[in-house]
């Protein structure tokens, strides 16, 4: 579980950018790339945590989607993993405050967690989901080649030896299960070779309620078939 800030109801207008929006108490910062076209619709439900800025008046948080929220802050996904890894989730955590780290280098790029679980070296990954079809939650929203590289590392780093974690957080209540999405082809082959590199690939379902995120289960992990005979697209991040 993770407490949420104080939070205010508004309204969503429309998106000025990707980490902005307009809302009917003014502009919000939106903490999320994702594109969200079936969840920011003109006039949705939303919740924001008030707090000034020279640019926003706050930071949305949820939004009312099929009659149930949604989080939509994707950076609450790395607050959660580390809830799961400080409650002994992948093992063991060793004592001391220098077994866990945020914001880890690795060759070259950043990883969101190092932890010494079970006496051995681990890197961890959260990345946010809120995209859900039909009951299987997609990722991701926008094609990211970050997150392909991510997966690249973290198997490199599994096949030296370490333990390797990318975990996805669905902010969704209606997700049964979790895919990614194989139009994004990149991270789709990149995520079986780090399985088969040794890399723990898991995603959770998130509750969210108006006071706090809760940890709802594990999800069943579903690889779609690859499309291979795409074109190009548009970059993203995840």
């Amino acid at each position: 579980m993770w407490p949420l800030p104080p939070l205010k109801p508004c309204r969503f207008l429309k998106r000025r950018n990707r980490f902005l929006v307009e809302a009917d108490v003014g502009p919000l910062h939106l903490p999320n790339s994702g594109r969200m076209g079936e969840l920011l619709l003109p006039g949705t439900p939303c919740w924001y945590h008030p707090r000034p800025t020279p640019k926003t008046v706050g930071r949305m948080i949820l939004v009312e989607s099929q009659g149930v929220l949604v989080g939509v802050d994707a950076s609450l996904a790395n607050r959660l993993l580390e809830v799961l890894i400080r409650e002994g989730f992948f093992g063991p955590l060793g004592p001391g405050p220098g077994n866990l780290r945020r914001e880890v280098p690795l060759r070259g790029e950043r990883l969101d967690f190092w932890a010494r679980i079970g006496g051995k070296e681990a890197f961890l990954e959260a990345k946010n989901c809120n995209r859900v079809e039909e009951g299987l939650a997609l990722f991701p929203d926008a094609p990211t080649p970050r997150g392909a590289r991510h997966l690249r590392l973290l198997a490199a780093f599994a096949r030296d030896g370490g333990l390797a974690y990318a975990v996805w957080m669905v902010q969704h209540p209606l997700a049964q299960a979790f895919a990614l999405d194989p139009e994004d082809r990149l991270l789709h082959r990149a995520a079986r070779e780090a399985k088969e590199a040794g890399v723990r690939l898991l995603a959770f379902r998130i509750r969210p309620t108006l006071e706090a995120l809760y940890l709802d289960g594990e999800l069943p992990w579903v690889f779609l078939p690859p499309k291979e005979n795409l074109e190009g697209h548009h970059q993203g991040h995840g």
